[in-house]
C-alpha cells in the first residue's frame, strides 16, 4: 500500500505541514508500505484555458506546466491524504488552480479506481471554514477517489495544532484511511452529506433538499437528512455520471458553437466588440 500525503499549504513549518509529515510517518507505522509528501507549492499549476484540447483522443492539455507530473505522483498512490489551509472560508488559490483543471484531470484518470481518500482542512477558528471541506472534496471526486473521511482542524498560529486535539483527529482518520476498502453508501440519516461531507443543502420543496455539490437528494427529518443508497451511489461524480456529461453535453459544445458561430459574429459587428 503506496501512501500520498498532499499538503496545499505554502508554509514551511506551518500547521498542514506538520500535520502532514505526522500523518505520513503514522500511516507507514500502520500499515503502509511506503509514503511520500509532496507540497504542492513544489509544482507549476497555471490556468485552465478552456480550449478543450485534453478532451480530443489521444490529446493532453496543451499548457506547458507540472499538471501531468502530479497526476502521475497520485495515480500510483492507494491511498491519498489532502491538507489544505482555510483562506477566506475556502481552499488556497494554488488548490483552486488544480481543481480548474477538471476537464484535463478527469480525460487523463477517467480509467482510475476510486481508492480511498481523505482530507483535512486546517482553520484559525470556527464559523470561518464553512466552504474549505466542499472545495477540497470536489477535487478528490474529481481524482476518481472516494472520500472517507473529511474534517476540519483549529490552529492560527505555526505549531497550535500540535496543542489540541488535532493530532489525534489525523490519528483516528489516517486509521480510516489506511483500513478502508473504500466506501460504502448505505441509506440512513445524516447531517453532512456522506459523498463530499457537504453541510450546506439546496432546498427543492416541502421536505425534500439536495447536496449542491454532488446533487445527490435527500429527505428532511427530524434527525437530520435521509439519504438514499441508490442516489448516492449515482452522485454527479459517478464514472457514469461523469461520462454522460462529458459524452452528451462537453463534447457537443464544439459543434454546437460552430452552427451559431455566424450569428455571433453579426451579433459582435452590431455591438462594435
Amino acid at each position: 500500500m503506496h501512501f500520498l500525503t498532499i499538503v496545499a499549504s505554502e508554509r514551511r513549518n506551518g500547521n498542514s505541514d506538520l500535520l502532514g509529515r505526522f500523518a505520513l510517518r503514522y500511516a507507514l507505522k500502520s500499515g503502509g508500505d511506503s509514503g511520500e509528501i509532496v507540497y504542492l507549492k513544489g509544482f507549476e499549476l497555471k490556468q485552465c484555458q478552456g480550449c478543450l484540447n485534453c478532451l480530443k483522443p489521444g490529446h493532453k492539455c496543451k499548457i506547458e506546466d507540472d499538471l501531468y507530473r502530479l497526476l502521475d505522483i497520485i495515480k500510483d498512490a492507494d491511498r491519498l491524504l489532502l491538507i489544505a489551509p482555510v483562506y477566506v472560508l475556502s481552499i488556497p488559490g494554488k488548490l483552486k488552480l488544480l481543481l480548474d483543471r477538471f476537464l484535463a484531470i478527469s480525460s487523463y484518470l477517467n480509467t482510475q479506481d476510486a481508492s480511498p481518500a481523505v482530507s483535512v482542512g486546517v482553520a484559525a477558528l470556527p464559523e470561518w471554514d464553512q466552504f474549505q471541506l466542499p472545495l477540497m472534496n470536489i477535487l478528490l471526486l474529481t481524482l476518481g477517489r472516494q472520500v472517507v473521511d473529511s474534517l476540519i482542524v483549529y490552529g492560527a498560529g505555526p505549531g497550535e495544532v500540535l496543542l489540541n486535539d488535532s493530532v489525534v483527529a489525523v490519528q483516528s482518520s489516517v486509521d480510516m484511511l489506511v483500513e478502508s476498502q473504500g466506501a460504502r453508501y448505505e441509506s440512513g440519516v445524516r447531517n453532512c452529506c456522506p459523498v463530499d461531507y457537504n453541510t450546506l443543502f439546496e432546498h427543492i420543496e416541502n421536505d425534500r433538499f439536495r447536496c449542491p455539490v454532488c446533487l445527490t437528494p435527500a429527505k428532511l427529518t427530524p434527525e437530520g437528512y435521509y439519504f438514499k443508497a441508490d442516489d448516492l451511489k449515482n452522485h454527479r461524480w459517478s464514472q457514469r455520471k461523469l461520462h454522460d456529461h462529458f459524452e452528451n453535453w462537453i463534447l457537443k459544445t464544439r459543434p454546437h458553437f460552430k452552427t451559431m458561430l455566424k450569428e455571433i459574429m453579426r451579433r459582435k459587428k452590431e455591438l462594435g466588440l
